[in-house]
């Protein structure tokens, strides 16, 4: 079985470029800003995190950009300062 390609979203904040990508193979949830990983997490924490507020039918085990997008922007809500959300 071929690999699969990771989800990806980007959002702008105060002129920060912040990214979460999933990775579908393996589950785990990494939030980055360019090169330095600023939070990741592995299933079952990175399933029940993106569906905590995604209304995704997947649950949080297959995320659309969308709902990384949603993700990203509630972590900022909450932490922009440190996005350790």
């Amino acid at each position: 079985m071929p690999a699969s390609k990771p989800v990806v979203a980007r959002v702008n904040l105060d002129d920060r470029i912040i990214c979460a990508t999933f990775d579908q193979s393996t589950g785990r949830l990494r939030i980055s800003e360019g090169a330095k990983v600023l939070h990741s997490l592995l299933p079952p924490d990175s399933w029940v995190a993106i569906a905590s507020v995604s209304q995704s039918s997947g649950w949080g085990t297959r995320p659309s950009e969308a709902d990384l997008g949603v993700y990203l922007r509630c972590c900022m809500s909450l932490q922009p300062s440190a996005l350790a959300c």
